[in-house]
């Protein structure tokens, strides 16, 4: 007998930024861009650890998402920053 196969859950993501000109960049925790864009981001996403940066090469910040979220810039900033996570790429 086969083990049931469970369907993946992803839930509701929202991120405004401060103005509708500002590009928003999702990267995973392994650093590959998930999805960029201007103003507000609505998505879908699988639980997990992400990063979030306002305009490309600001500040990154951590998102843990296991619920539907939203998140305004002005919250994320005031939170903490984390590093870039740097993707690896497999040797030649």
């Amino acid at each position: 007998m086969s083990a049931a196969k469970t369907k993946p859950i992803y839930y509701e993501f929202v991120i405004e930024a401060s103005s509708p000109a500002t590009e928003i960049w999702l990267g995973d925790d392994a650093g590959y861009l998930v999805q960029k864009e201007v103003g507000e981001m609505r998505t879908s996403l699988l639980a997990g650890h992400y990063v979030v940066e306002f305009g490309l090469g600001t500040s990154p910040y951590p998102i843990h998402l296991k619920d539907d979220s939203r998140y305004t810039q002005a919250e994320l900033e005031a939170g903490p920053t984390c590093l870039r996570p740097i993707p690896e790429l497999p040797p030649e």
